[in-house]
């Protein structure tokens, strides 16, 4: 059998060097950092975190799935979903449940004391996608043993999602120099880029808006969708406080829950 993890990985690395290679050939924005020690620094994070998480969260998603399967429990089994529409079903209703995981994230000040240490990066770019605290990433995988709970989706159909969602997260942290006009029609349908940008930048527009992940529809239908047509809007990036070298440093990175609001 295919190891879902093995292909989850395997598309990751082939995005994350895709997307690297473009950016050196048509970068959006400057970089003030070193190229090099981003990759480095944010690799380190996400190797470390995709270990500790295997390590923690395999045995918990596998038995959710597994009970909801043996069960018949779920959404999806209520709803007759299977056959070949239950992958898509899972990837909207994944991707509906992490819109909003997102917005807690932003709105409940204990999540956001973990998912600030994703924001407090100063510059984005893909290797942004993998800049996330371990504290946030466990507390996500718990939220998501209880949604597959709720829905009951195949195994393939989380894999799916999983696969989709890392690759959106790349493309739409990337510092690609994509037309506007084309983000204006590619954002009808998932987050551009820019979309996500806004969503970084300390513009007032900008505050709280663009959770989407995969599909941009979520925010246009919840009301936090900002269409950032002016390029003033999308810089400065990152937070207020913490600024300077300390973003960039692994200690103050992994104490950023535990300091301040």
């Amino acid at each position: 059998m295919i190891s879902p993890f093995a292909v989850r990985t395997a598309f990751y690395l082939f995005g994350f060097a895709a997307l690297l290679t473009l950016e050196r050939l048509v970068p959006y924005a400057g970089t003030e950092q070193k190229k090099s020690f981003r990759v480095l620094f944010h690799l380190g994070i996400s190797i470390v975190n995709s270990l500790v998480l295997y390590l923690l969260l395999t045995w918990p998603i596998f038995a959710a799935l597994a009970y909801t399967r043996s069960q018949e429990t779920g959404i999806a089994h209520l709803l007759g979903i299977s056959g070949w529409v239950e992958i898509p079903a899972a990837v909207i209703a994944l991707d509906f449940w992490d819109y909003w995981m997102h917005r807690a994230n932003h709105r409940i000040p204990f999540l956001w004391r973990f998912h600030k240490a994703h924001h407090s990066d100063m510059e984005i770019d893909v290797t942004t996608a993998a800049r996330f605290h371990i504290g946030e990433l466990v507390i996500s995988g718990c939220a998501k043993c209880l949604m597959i709970l709720a829905w009951g989706p195949s195994l393939w159909g989380v894999v799916a999602f999983d696969i989709l969602l890392s690759g959106a997260s790349q493309f739409h942290h990337s510092n690609l120099r994509i037309p506007f006009a084309v983000q204006d029609r590619v954002e009808r349908f998932i987050v551009t880029p820019r979309m996500h940008r806004c969503h970084h930048a300390l513009h007032k527009n900008c505050f709280n808006t663009n959770f989407s992940a995969v599909l941009s529809l979520w925010d246009r239908i919840f009301g936090s969708y900002h269409l950032a047509g002016k390029p003033e809007e999308l810089t400065p990036i990152g937070l207020s406080k913490p600024r300077g070298a300390e973003t960039m440093e692994i200690k103050p990175f992994l104490l950023t829950p535990f300091k301040g609001e």
